[in-house]
């Protein structure tokens, strides 16, 4: 009589571990694609980027990070009618230039305060396009929050309209 019951749970958890699975992975990491030239020659329009949502603490100076417009609450990214989810229009793909605590980087002209102490405040983010002819970014619009962060880009997930270089 235990033989039904130990099949069924086998079978019940063989089913259940690649759900759960799939569902912490489709919370932990979101696909974008990149919008514009802010970021040649690191990442092209078309490219489709992997980000890995990521609490504050985590972030280090030098990642490229998804963040939304500083003040501007962005709309959790939707999924895709496959159930992929996508970040499309609204979202900014920048790199970090300074962290709370770091020196304001000397090239960031009256966007940022430079009040005293000359270091980012707590909570706060520098966040610079690669191609800074074609980048909005901390260099006009100032600091970004922690809470505009998505996530990390850990790597390139395709390419669109060009071969990788």
């Amino acid at each position: 009589m235990t033989r039904p019951i130990t099949v069924a749970a086998a079978l019940v958890a063989a089913v259940a571990a690649p759900v759960a699975i799939v569902w912490w992975l489709r919370e932990r990491y979101v696909l974008v694609t990149v919008h514009g030239e802010s970021m040649l020659p690191t990442y092209r329009p078309g490219d489709r980027v992997l980000v890995r949502r990521v609490p504050p603490s985590a972030l280090r100076t030098g990642e490229i990070v998804v963040a939304g417009w500083p003040g501007e609450r962005q709309a959790s990214p939707r999924r895709s009618r496959v159930g992929r989810p996508v970040v499309d229009e609204g979202w900014l793909i920048k790199r970090i230039a300074a962290l709370p605590g770091d020196p304001v980087p000397p090239d960031l002209p009256g966007a940022v305060d430079r009040g005293p102490p000359s270091t980012v405040p707590p909570g706060l983010l520098v966040l610079i396009g690669d191609n800074p002819a074609a980048s909005h970014d901390s260099r006009q619009v100032g600091y970004f929050a922690h809470s505009d962060v998505l996530g990390v880009v850990k790597r390139r997930a395709a390419s669109m309209g060009h071969r990788p270089s």
